[in-house]
């Protein structure tokens, strides 16, 4: 196959989802596939153009559009998806040799639909950036992380109602988060949280999350709000906390900020559904396992989101576990680091390579 061409039209940017893993499999691909372009939909033109070679697509939402105007001899795509397919979906489905999910959730869900040609690649880490924390750190407070846009999917409700109930136990924990939302507009979802007020006041994001903090009565002098945080800076942070928390009720790929988390040696509290499941085990995590259905219909009633909901009261309970068995977390986060050495960019290279071999 190394005589055709393979295109990765892909995203660009960082310090979001698809923009590092888009970096990451440009950087990785070559070395397992010697004839590789990298298309760059933005300088390239957005005229269509028609390739003679392999084209490996990022897809955008549930429709499974390819976001660059190439087309190949063979195309697969890319995507990582949480809300409900459709007929569109299917239809589209088959113009590809194969829709790759980022998740196993993600191919299970296609192929409840009837999408023959699914598959799963999924994410990595940089193993440069993102390894084990030898340094211990200061028990003087007990410090939670929450990671992952601000956004009703992730859980972020039910993190801060957590937070506010070991914080009027306990007066040495902190939250250090790092919800940095560029797409605001996807904040408006809490508005159907049953556990949170939600209100979007502010001109900068710390008078955003401020607002927010006082309208659910959490004391945000206990809380430190981070801003957008160059992904290569999140280790160190990471180094200044006990545990992290993500009680997401659905990730369609694997989620990155965890997964980076774990690579640094770090214990997680996580809720097992969805995405989540292809990296999370007991033997280096917290699994939040009480789970309820959590669904969201549209305008015209049909289903958009199916979705689970950890339980709060699971939650506080594995955080006040976290709070009082320190030394069983770490080596949690010891296992979790030994762990995280199976999922590198690299591999997942690697992986896609053979995907399109077959």
């Amino acid at each position: 196959m190394e005589d055709k061409k393979l295109y990765l039209a892909l995203s660009k940017g960082e310090n979001f989802g698809w923009g590092v893993c888009s970096k990451y499999l440009k950087q990785e691909t070559p070395k397992f596939y010697e004839n590789v372009s990298v298309w760059d939909f933005e300088n390239d033109g957005q005229a269509f153009r028609k390739a003679d070679g392999i084209v490996f697509h990022a897809l955008t939402g549930t429709d499974f559009i390819p976001i660059a105007k190439i087309w190949g001899d063979r195309n697969y795509g890319y995507t990582f998806f949480e809300n409900e397919l459709s007929q569109v979906s299917l239809q589209n489905a088959k113009r590809f040799e194969k829709v790759i999910g980022g998740s196993t959730w993600n191919e299970e869900k296609m192929k409840a639909l009837g999408v023959e040609n699914a598959d799963t690649l999924i994410q990595g880490i940089d193993p440069d950036i993102f390894y084990p924390i030898e340094e211990e750190k200061s028990d003087e407070l007990f410090v939670i992380f929450s990671g992952g846009k601000f956004e009703l999917r992730k859980g972020q409700d039910l993190v801060l109602e957590a937070v506010k109930i070991l914080q009027k136990k306990y007066d040495d924990v902190v939250l250090m988060n790092a919800w940095y939302n560029m797409w605001p507009a996807s904040m408006e979802l809490f508005q159907y949280s049953k556990r949170f007020k939600f209100e979007r006041k502010g001109e900068s994001w710390p008078e955003v999350m401020s607002n927010i903090y006082n309208l659910n009565d959490v004391d945000e002098n206990r809380i430190i709000t981070l801003d957008l945080v160059n992904n290569k800076k999140l280790r160190s942070l990471y180094a200044k906390t006990d545990v992290a928390l993500f009680p997401n009720r659905c990730e369609g790929g694997t989620n990155l900020v965890m997964m980076e988390y774990l690579a640094c040696g770090k214990p997680v509290i996580a809720s097992y559904t969805s995405g989540h499941k292809d990296v999370l085990n007991e033997n280096h995590a917290l699994l939040l396992k009480e789970n309820v259905p959590f669904r969201i219909n549209d305008a015209n009633g049909n289903l958009w989101a199916d979705w689970e909901e950890p339980s709060l009261d699971e939650i506080v309970a594995k955080l006040e576990f976290a709070y009082n068995n320190r030394d069983s977390i770490k080596l949690l986060g010891k296992n979790a680091g030994e762990y995280m050495k199976n999922f590198t960019w690299e591999k997942s290279a690697e992986q896609l390579v053979k995907i399109i071999a077959e």
